[in-house]
């Protein structure tokens, strides 16, 4: 016999949560805003409660951090960050691939295959955003089945930080269609059970889109400075 009551999740947490977090990544607020708790809570119309702990939350997720007897910003990334964030990405996404192929079959091949084909058609209709979402779904596929819990969660972490970069790089997605053949050859090494090859084409894969987003990121901040 049950000891607790089943507890729900805060709906307005969530809620403050997602539209914190999305304010981030589109870009409406910037790196080295500061957060102010009255503020925010007026213009949502509700308590600093659920803004206070979806601050807490971004904190774990690297998008906010709090100076003590300043209050709480959002992260300002550099380009060490950026290297950093990536070549951990890298990493993760190497033994994902690995794992993955040690039990791979058709199912899981299937997905991915299902995944692609998502992407290819977000492209043909235009639709940036849900390419940007695509992209990102096939990669996290790849660690969820990889069925390594503890490299999953750590990608997860990753994931709001990567869409942050994301949104700094525009040109990334200019060029849909060639933005989705970047990944065939990923999933073309992945089917041809060669582990060392796959683990090239995906660091390959993801070196390149440091570079693009790198190159952005450098510019920017020039242009930022001189003005």
């Amino acid at each position: 016999m049950p000891i607790f009551e089943k507890q729900e999740r805060s709906t307005m947490f969530t809620k403050t949560l997602k539209q914190i977090r999305k304010a981030i990544k589109s870009g409406k607020l910037k790196s080295g805003d500061r957060l102010i708790e009255s503020r925010l809570a007026e213009e949502m119309q509700i308590s600093r409660f659920p803004i206070r702990e979806a601050i807490r939350y971004l904190e774990k997720e690297g998008l906010v951090v709090t100076i003590p007897f300043k209050g709480a910003y959002v992260a300002n990334f550099g380009e060490r960050d950026l290297e950093e964030v990536y070549t951990l990405r890298s990493a993760l996404e190497e033994l994902a691939v690995r794992k993955l192929m040690e039990s791979l079959d058709s199912k899981k091949i299937e997905k991915l295959d299902s995944i692609l084909k998502m992407m290819k058609k977000a492209s043909q209709e235009g639709k940036i955003d849900k390419l940007v979402s695509v992209d990102m779904k096939f990669h996290r596929t790849i660690c969820e089945l990889s069925d390594h819990r503890k490299l999953l969660d750590m990608w997860l972490t990753l994931e709001h930080q990567l869409r942050t970069f994301i949104t700094l790089e525009e040109h990334l997605y200019k060029e849909p269609d060639a933005l989705v053949k970047t990944h065939y050859p990923v999933i073309k090494d992945i089917k041809s059970g060669d582990i060392k090859r796959a683990e090239e084409s995906i660091r390959k894969h993801l070196y390149n889109a440091l570079n693009i987003i790198k190159h952005s990121y450098i510019k920017t901040s020039a242009h930022q400075k001189n003005n």
